[in-house]
């Protein structure tokens, strides 16, 4: 499907004009396998990661071929640091599922949101189609990184917090437990040792 058409034909002016921006940047010069060559990994974890969601290919081309991106490849390569520090496959798995499906719901509503408050108010407003379609690309072109930074910051504060939290908790568990040690059986202090018997 070309940026000019839609779901149910060809689209207006400033539709047209804001589907062609909404195209995702940048080349995807890979199928699977160069990307499976490119990271060093194998094509049956990466169908796995893809299955789960975490990779979502730049685009489909005319032939049917998923392409992926120099952006893809990094974020493969992120994943795999996260399974060379440790993480078990199933758990990057569970991971990829997890954030898929919370992002998919944030990426359905702000597209709502954008719209519903954006281009529907502009498309009734402007004076031609020309001003709407140039109005709908500098606010898309505006809100796009806007969103990016909004989401990947709360992700990072909140993991930042919950880690924080999680350490704090097992610190203060970590030292109930050594005083826990002090006490004798009936919860009072056990009496010192004498010197020779410690």
């Amino acid at each position: 499907m070309s940026p000019s058409t839609g779901p149910e034909g060809p689209l207006d002016a400033p539709d047209a004009a804001l589907a062609a921006a909404v195209v995702d940047d940048g080349e995807a010069p890979f199928d699977l396998d160069g990307l499976v060559t490119e990271v060093g990994s194998t094509r049956a974890l990466l169908e796995a990661v893809e299955r789960a969601g975490l990779l979502v290919p730049h685009h489909v081309d005319a032939e049917g071929v998923a392409r992926y991106s120099a952006a893809d490849v990094a974020a493969v390569r992120a994943g795999l640091t996260l399974l060379d520090a440790g993480l078990p496959l199933g758990e990057l798995l569970e991971l990829a599922r997890r954030t898929d499906e919370a992002i998919q719901g944030v990426a359905v509503h702000a597209v709502e949101a954008f719209l519903r408050f954006v281009r529907d108010p502009v498309r009734g407003g402007a004076g031609s189609d020309d001003e709407a379609g140039q109005r709908l690309v500098t606010a898309y072109e505006r809100m796009l990184p806007a969103t990016e930074h909004l989401v990947a910051h709360h992700l990072r504060r909140r993991l930042l917090t919950e880690a924080s939290q999680r350490v704090a908790a097992e610190l203060a568990d970590g030292a109930a437990g050594t005083d826990g040690a002090a006490e004798g059986p009936d919860g009072q202090d056990s009496p010192a040792l004498p010197e020779h018997r410690r």
